[in-house]
């Protein structure tokens, strides 16, 4: 398949589920996240990587292992309730939360050209910023992405696991890639 064929492949899916969910709003997997809507934006944002290279032309080098990496946060989330995995496995919203934190530590460094310490900071506050809007999202819009307290803190706790571990992965490779 290769990494090109990766990359395209995440992408159907989250067009693939966005779109799903968009005609199947009441559908049981869907209803009440308002994925259909909110993926819409996620859409838009999985263009980041190519509108960051065509605007900023850092080279003539695609970072497609970063589009891709990128790419699967997304994908791994929209499957996730594709499958219904969120609803079936009370804990399964962790692996997500890992992957997806730790994956945007790597992407924001590769990104923004910076330590992976820096990053990880970065990523936390972007995290810290979507828990708080699928916590304000359920009060205010009445949706179900949070179980409570519970959930939230052990998102946050799961995010900064996987921005240390994928950064710490990160820095070995890169290590023993010099020596």
């Amino acid at each position: 398949m290769g990494l090109a064929g990766l990359n395209a492949g995440l992408r159907l899916v989250i067009v693939g589920v966005v779109g799903h969910a968009r005609l199947n709003p009441s559908d049981p997997r869907y209803a009440g996240k308002a994925i259909g809507t909110r993926g819409l934006a996620l859409v838009a944002a999985s263009f980041l990587v190519p509108a960051l290279q065509l605007t900023t032309r850092r080279g003539d080098h695609y970072p497609l292992a970063t589009d891709t990496l990128y790419l699967s946060i997304f994908a791994l989330d929209l499957a996730g309730n594709h499958a219904d995995l969120y609803d079936r496995y009370k804990y399964f919203d962790a692996i997500p939360h890992f992957h997806g934190t730790g994956a945007a530590t790597l992407v924001l460094a590769d990104l923004l050209d910076r330590p992976l310490l820096s990053a990880v900071g970065v990523a936390q506050l972007g995290h810290i910023l979507l828990e708080t809007q699928e916590y304000y999202s359920d009060v205010v819009f009445g949706l179900r992405n949070v179980r409570g307290t519970w959930d939230t803190v052990n998102d946050l706790l799961a995010g900064a696991a996987g921005s240390v571990a994928y950064a710490g992965i990160a820095h070995r490779l890169r290590r023993s890639s010099t020596e």
